[in-house]
C-alpha cells in the first residue's frame, strides 16, 4: 500500500529557506517540507519548550523576589518597631510591653501593604 502524494504550491524564497534549513539537518527538501507540515498539523513550535522552560525559570525568580520582599518589609517593620524600645529595657521588657511591640509591628506591616497596594494603584501621594 502507497502513501498519498500532496503538492501545493510555494514561493522561491519559501523553497529557498526550505533548502537552507533542510542542508542545516541534512534532509532533503521534501524531507524537510514533511517535517514542516507534520509540526504545523500537531501544532507543535520548536521554541514553545524553550520558552516554557525560560518562563518557568523567571517565574521561579520572582517569586523568589517576592519572598524576599516580603522577608525584607517585616524586618523593616520590626525594626522601625524595636526603634522605639529604649536602650536597656528589652532584655527586661514585661509581657505585656512585649505584645504591645508585636503589635506595633503587625500594624507597621499591614500599613505597609496598604500602602504598596496604594503605589501600585497609582494612589500613593509620597508628599
Amino acid at each position: 500500500m502507497t502513501t498519498p502524494i500532496v503538492h501545493f504550491r510555494i514561493t522561491w524564497d519559501e523553497l529557498e529557506r526550505l533548502k537552507e534549513d533542510a542542508q542545516k539537518r541534512k534532509l532533503t527538501f521534501n524531507a524537510m517540507a514533511r517535517l514542516y507540515l507534520r509540526d504545523a498539523m500537531a501544532g507543535y513550535d520548536r521554541k514553545h519548550e524553550v520558552l516554557m522552560e525560560t518562563n518557568q525559570a523567571l517565574l521561579a525568580q520572582v517569586t523568589a523576589m517576592q519572598e524576599a520582599v516580603t522577608k525584607l518589609c517585616i524586618l523593616a517593620a520590626g525594626a522601625l518597631a524595636s526603634s522605639a524600645i529604649p536602650p536597656g529595657l528589652a532584655s527586661t521588657m514585661p509581657d505585656s510591653l512585649k505584645d504591645q511591640v508585636r503589635g506595633h509591628i503587625r500594624e507597621a506591616i499591614k500599613q505597609g501593604k496598604n500602602i504598596d497596594r496604594a503605589y501600585d494603584n497609582g494612589t500613593f501621594e509620597g508628599d
